[in-house]
């Protein structure tokens, strides 16, 4: 569905705040379920106005009470939410993390109406992920819940989920049956009937019916206007899709003047900067198909700045999230000095009241006999050695702290190296874009009979293609490729002298992670060659069938 339309999901949640408070809000041993309850509400609604410091501040609260009291309910909304708040962020690990924990407690303690909700996030989570395969298995799971419990309106949005993933996956009966099964399911909810309606379209372009997906998509678009109110589902991006899917049906119909219009429109209300990537390259597709070169390559040039921009956004709100991760640690931290001031303050007065009981005791053995004072000795001991497990345990718990912070340095590191080899792959696909465009051009021209006839266009036409064949800007990327990834090169020509340029430079590629599309692309060979490519690669290097090469370079 990536190539038509924006994937529409629904994420299920429940949030609460992350505020600096008081000292006296942290007092744990006061707090009533009732106020928990008022403090998760409140994260709701700080989650809802994209504020997640304050979210998550309260829902750390939230949950480390619910736990100390075993209000489980509360627990599982919290750490549920939590994930939400990471998962805006677009923390996708820290989020999966949350919401592992939500399906544990949801397993152990409560039932399948909270199990539903978590496969459904997790469903939305493999979505951004690109996994569409497992999306749809948490999908499906949430899905027959829904079925048990005989909620039919979770039913349908379930199902719709489940269709805009068989579109992804090329699986269109599959998808159409989900469709049938959830627009009736959602007759009294217009607004998420409309999304059902929007997946169908979709589901029609993609089967070649375009007639009956033009139809649909049009009488949809007003709907969308008329419900813009309704600010709980139906949002901009919608109107995008609908906008991509009339553009990719008249580009079908080889009507190029329509399908420029509606893309047109999509461009003029985009507002997301992950729509802006996918309108910008069906503006460059389609201007290329109308043979104006200068606004095709534009466009896809703006491809590659929206594609670093989003890149520099997911930076930012990666380092936002790593930020709150060590919030959440001082605030946890202020939970257990608070619990230990107040340890401590017990610990006071049963000294005290010791101290009397020994000197009653002293005055008891001074008019009677001698023996109490060894029972005192013996007590003074055992305060003694408590004193000394707690100090044992105050080490233990700094060593686990330091333990800690060496894992935030391994993990700021893999970042790091992540947004590196993410630059690389921008970097790739920026050059082989822009020579295959360039290739295409010249392809064109040389087919124009009165070339022939030119001496001095026909000489700066081979110029070009020499250009193209003597292009030394993948040294550089090679060399970027050797400082971001140090060592991997100097390990695999060791352990593989067998291997030629060619070879190294195919896989360089795998290492990043690349598509076969990609490296066709890249390479100016079809999918299959690479396939074949790997395969014979796999053999020099002497692995086995079980061994995947992808798996065996990461190991390097």
């Amino acid at each position: 569905m990536c190539k038509h339309a924006c994937v529409v999901v629904f994420l299920f949640f429940s949030t609460y705040t992350f505020q600096l408070l008081a000292q006296s809000s942290w007092d744990t041993e006061s707090a009533t379920q009732s106020s928990v309850i008022d403090r998760i509400n409140l994260g709701i609604n700080y989650l809802s106005k994209k504020e997640h410091a304050k979210s998550i501040e309260e829902l750390v609260y939230a949950r480390e009470v619910s736990i100390q009291n075993s209000w489980y309910p509360q627990v599982f909304n919290a750490t549920l939410n939590i994930g939400t708040n990471y998962f805006l962020m677009m923390d996708y690990g820290e989020a999966f993390h949350y919401y592992l924990l939500a399906y544990e407690t949801a397993l152990a303690h409560l039932g399948p109406k909270q199990e539903m909700q978590v496969f459904n996030n997790v469903g939305v989570l493999y979505i951004e992920d690109k996994d569409f395969y497992k999306a749809k298995e948490s999908f499906l799971n949430a899905y027959e819940i829904a079925a048990q419990l005989g909620d039919k309106e979770q039913m349908g949005a379930y199902a719709i989920n489940l269709a805009l993933v068989g579109n992804e996956l090329g699986e269109l009966e599959f998808s159409e049956r989900y469709i049938n099964e959830a627009l009736p399911l959602l007759e009294e909810s217009p607004n998420v009937f409309l999304l059902g309606q929007i997946a169908k379209a979709e589901n029609l372009l993609l089967k070649g019916d375009l007639t009956t997906a033009e139809k649909l998509a049009l009488s949809i678009l007003p709907k969308i206007e008329n419900l813009s109110h309704l600010k709980e589902r139906i949002t901009v991006n919608d109107k995008i899709s609908v906008l991509i899917i009339l553009a990719r049906v008249y580009e079908k119909l080889n009507r190029p003047e329509k399908a420029l219009e509606f893309a047109l429109l999509a461009r003029s209300s985009e507002k997301n900067i992950e729509a802006r990537t996918k309108i910008y390259t069906l503006l460059s597709q389609l201007y290329s198909q109308s043979s104006d070169y200068e606004k095709a390559i534009s466009y896809k040039d703006s491809v590659i700045i929206a594609t670093d921009s989003l890149y520099a956004i997911k930076n930012g709100m990666l380092f936002k999230s790593e930020q709150l991760k060590f919030q959440v640690q001082n605030y946890k931290k202020e939970l257990i000095e608070s619990k230990e001031l107040l340890k401590q303050e017990r610990q006071f007065y049963y000294v005290l009241i010791i101290c009397v009981v020994v000197f009653m005791g002293f005055l008891v053995w001074f008019f009677k006999n001698t023996s109490l004072k060894h029972k005192q000795r013996k007590k003074i001991v055992e305060l003694e050695l408590e004193r000394e497990k707690n100090e044992t345990l105050l080490n233990a718990q700094k060593h686990q702290e330091k333990e800690a912070l060496v894992l935030l340095e391994r993990e700021l590191l893999k970042n790091e190296l992540d947004v590196k080899n993410r630059e690389l792959t921008a970097k790739a696909l920026y050059l082989s874009s822009k020579n295959e465009l360039i290739e295409e051009i010249v392809q064109s021209i040389s087919k124009n009979t009165q070339i022939e006839n030119n001496a001095l266009l026909k000489k700066q036409i081979n110029d070009l293609k020499k250009h193209l064949k003597k292009d030394r800007q993948w040294d550089s990327f090679f060399i970027h490729f050797e400082e971001v990834n140090q060592g991997f090169l100097n390990k695999l020509r060791a352990q593989h002298p067998e291997l030629t340029p060619g070879d190294i430079r195919f896989i360089t590629f795998l290492y990043m992670n690349l598509s076969y599309k990609e490296i066709a692309s890249l390479l100016n060979i079809t999918p299959q060659s690479c396939r074949k490519r790997k395969e014979r690669i796999s053999k020099k290097m002497n692995l086995s069938s079980n061994t995947s090469l992808h798996v065996y370079l990461s190991n390097i």
